[in-house]
C-alpha cells in the first residue's frame, strides 16, 4: 500500500502567508558564476498539531529564481508537501491506505491545507507529481506463530544480500523496539514491529490509545511493518517506469504511484531480493534440526553430490553465518559448480515450500505478502466491500 509521499503541487493559492517562515534563499552556482537561486519558506504548523494530539503533514513554499539580462526572475513555484497518508487519514499508520481511499486522502491534504491559507483542489493534489514515495504493509502475525520480535530476530542470519540492491544493513534493539534496515544511497527497506513503534513514538490521540490498549493486552496479534523506500525522484521515476508505458516520461502523479499492485509487486520483489533468492535459503536449511534436515535434502535433491554439498553447507552457516559459508564454497569450488549449488538450494526449498513442508518465517511472510490483504479499521471493511475475514492470518 502506499504511505508516505512527498509531492509536487504546482496549482495553488496562498491567501496568508502567516503560517510560513521569511524565504531562506540557496544560491545555484556554475561555471560562469551564480545562475539561478531557491527561495524556500517553512511552517511549524506540524509541531503545533503534534502537540495537540494530531497528525499534520510537512509543507515547504519553494521557488525557483534563474538569472536573465533583467536579474532574477520566477522559473518555478510549487508547493511541497511530505505526507504519511495512513496518519492523514486514519491518525496512525497501522492500518494500510490503497487506491480506493487516495480521494479521501486528497480531501484530506485539501483541509489540512486550508488550515494554513493555502488553497487546492483534490485534482491538484491527484495530479501533484511525486519527488518520493514508501510503499508498506502491515501484517497481522498470529500469536501461534511467535512474537513479530521472535520473528524479527529470526531474520537477522541474513548477512548477504548478493540479489540486493542494497550495500548495507542495519539492525536495532532499543526503547522505540527492534527493526532491520537495509539501505542504499537512494532507497531503504525496513521491518519493524509497528506496536514497539507506536508505544515509543506515537504522538496522536489513536496511536496513544492504541499504545495503551496495547499495554493493558488488548491486542492479542502482532503488527509487523514491512516499507520500501523509493527516496529520491531518479528513482520513483525508475521503478514506475516498470508499469507504465511511457516512454520518456520522468514526471509520475499521486495518482499513478498508488496502484495496489505497483506496491505488492514492490515489496515482494525486495522481500525475495533480501530473503528468498541466492544462497540466502540456507539460513533457512541450517535452521532445521538433523533428521529434518536430511529429510528435506533426501526428498527434493536427487544428485548425491548435492545432498552432500547442501548438507554442509546448512552446518557451515549455523557455525560461521552465511557470509562466511558462502565465502567458503568460493575458495574451494568453480563460479559455475558455485552457480550450481545455488540453483540446487533454490530448487529444494521452493519444492518444500510449495508443499508447505517448511514452516519458517521467511515462507510465512512471503504468502502473508502475495495475499496483500488491506488492514483496515472494520467498519470501513463493510463500507468498500472487503471480501469477507480479510485480516485473517
Amino acid at each position: 500500500m502506499i504511505d508516505s509521499v512527498t509531492i509536487r503541487i504546482a496549482r495553488f493559492i496562498v491567501y496568508s502567508d502567516e503560517f510560513f517562515t521569511k524565504a531562506q534563499f540557496q544560491e545555484l552556482k556554475g561555471k560562469f558564476g551564480v545562475f539561478g537561486r531557491y527561495s524556500t519558506r517553512y511552517t511549524d504548523y506540524a509541531q503545533r498539531c503534534k502537540a495537540e494530539g494530531r497528525y499534520f503533514p510537512q509543507v515547504h513554499l519553494i521557488e525557483r529564481l534563474k538569472r536573465t539580462k533583467r536579474g532574477m526572475v520566477p522559473a518555478d513555484r510549487h508547493l511541497a508537501v511530505q505526507v504519511s497518508l495512513p496518519k492523514l487519514v486514519f491518525g496512525s499508520s497501522i492500518f494500510d491506505v490503497d487506491e480506493r481511499l487516495l480521494p479521501v486522502a486528497a480531501q484530506k491534504i485539501v483541509e489540512a491545507l486550508r488550515e494554513i491559507k493555502v488553497g487546492v483542489t483534490p485534482e491538484d493534489v491527484l495530479g501533484a507529481v511525486v519527488a518520493r514515495v514508501d510503499y508498506s504493509k502491515i501484517l497481522q502475525i498470529s500469536p501461534s506463530f511467535g512474537t513479530t520480535a521472535q520473528m524479527l530476530r529470526a531474520l537477522m542470519p541474513y548477512d548477504l544480500k548478493q540479489s540486493s540492491d542494497f550495500n548495507r544493513r542495519d539492525y536495532h534493539d532499543g526503547k522505540d523496539g527492534f527493526y532491520l534496515k537495509f539501505y542504499n544511497s537512494s532507497s531503504g527497506f525496513v521491518l519493524y514491529d509497528k506496536f514497539d513503534e507506536i508505544m515509543a513514538n506515537g504522538k496522536t490521540k489513536l496511536e496513544q490509545e492504541i499504545a495503551r490498549q496495547y499495554k493493558a493486552g488488548k491486542w492479542t496479534k502482532g503488527a509487523l511493518r514491512i516499507e520500501l523506500s523509493l527516496e529520491k525522484k531518479q528513482t520513483v521515476e525508475a521503478t514506475l517506469k516498470q508499469f507504465y508505458d511511457t516512454g520518456k516520461k520522468k514526471d509520475f502523479t499521486l495518482r499513478e504511484a498508488a496502484r495496489m499492485d505497483i506496491a505488492k509487486a514492490c515489496l515482494i520483489r525486495t522481500f525475495e531480493n533480501v530473503y528468498i533468492k541466492d544462497f540466502n535459503r540456507l539460513v533457512r536449511l541450517s535452521g532445521l534440526k538433523d533428521t529434518e534436515l536430511h529429510r528435506l535434502i533426501g526428498e527434493h535433491a536427487a544428485d548425491f553430490r548435492d545432498r552432500a554439498v547442501l548438507y554442509y553447507l546448512a552446518h557451515r552457516v549455523r557455525d560461521h553465518g552465511l557470509k562466511g559459508a558462502v565465502e567458503a564454497l568460493k575458495r574451494e569450488v568453480s563460479p559455475a559448480s558455485v552457480g550450481r549449488y545455488k540453483k540446487a538450494i533454490e530448487t529444494v526449498l521452493g519444492k518444500a515450500e510449495a508443499k508447505k513442508d517448511v514452516v519458517g518465517v521467511v515462507p510465512y511472510i512471503h504468502r502473508k505478502l502475495k495475499t496483500f490483504r488491506p488492514i483496515l479499521p472494520k467498519k470501513l471493511e463493510a463500507m468498500l466491500g472487503v471480501a469477507e475475514h480479510p485480516n485473517d492470518v
